[in-house]
């Protein structure tokens, strides 16, 4: 196998919104990904500072992150999606449409803790699993520990990316430590043959966070320094192609 890496992605983002009105979820949905955020919290009136924390807010999400096989030395499944993905069969299909399984997978990366991107890393019991340092801490607020302890245990070996400097993965993959969106979130810098690809998660959720620094209105200022620092790190590589945690891949304007 060429020592040079692919990256394909397997599973495209799509997001449904929710509200609770009279005994009934009433469902939303846009096509445009910016559309699906922040603009749609925006025309229902949801103001972070007055609705917030976002749990509270009676405005929930059905999100589905952008899944990536990377096959080189080895062959990685960064992001295995949400609980739906794994449990439903949508990642085994995604896998089996490229001739591959389970028991392909050679390692598992999750950009960061969230369940959009990391539930579905249960379907890959014993695998290695690579992840930012701080992402267990932040995972334990949301699921609680014993469930933290129990995914970790069902694993194989942990690694958690530290530093900033990029850790090598395998030939021409590397992670480097991306934290705004979430403590230990991380991304990936791959030199296929031809050119080099992002995948970063949700460093940048969609396009503009990438190109134009426009955040979600959630973030607050100590997050938004992080992004700012992380995506200027990232951006120091001149990728070719950036693939968003929650937008199609694109390639930004070189200078």
């Amino acid at each position: 196998m060429s020592m040079h890496p692919t990256v394909e992605v397997i599973i495209h983002p799509i997001c449904l919104r929710f509200r609770y009105d009279h005994d009934e979820l009433v469902y939303m949905f846009a096509a445009h990904p910016q559309q699906q955020l922040d603009r749609m919290e925006t025309m229902i009136g949801i103001d972070p500072e007055k609705d917030g924390p976002i749990f509270d807010t009676n405005l929930g999400f059905l999100p589905v992150a952008s899944t990536v096989l990377i096959r080189g030395e080895k062959t990685l499944l960064v992001d295995p999606g949400n609980t739906h993905i794994g449990a439903y069969g949508v990642l085994r299909r995604a896998l089996a449409a490229r001739g591959l399984g389970y028991e392909d997978i050679d390692a598992v990366v999750t950009t960061h803790c969230h369940v959009d991107h990391a539930a579905s890393v249960v379907q890959l019991k014993g695998k290695p699993w690579i992840i930012g340092a701080g992402e267990f801490a932040d995972m334990e607020i949301i699921e609680g520990k014993p469930i933290v302890e129990a995914k970790k245990q069902m694993m194989g070996e942990i690694t958690e990316i530290r530093g900033l400097d990029p850790v090598e993965i395998m030939a021409g993959v590397s992670a480097i430590a991306t934290p705004g969106h979430s403590s230990g979130h991380i991304s990936l810098i791959v030199d296929t043959a031809d050119e080099r690809v992002l995948v970063a998660g949700d460093l940048t959720m969609v396009r503009p966070e990438y190109e134009e620094r426009t955040f979600s209105h959630w973030y607050g200022p100590p997050q938004l320094e992080q992004l700012h620092a992380s995506l200027d790190r990232v951006q120091a590589f001149s990728p070719d192609l950036v693939i968003p945690g929650h937008d199609r891949p694109f390639r930004p304007a070189k200078d």
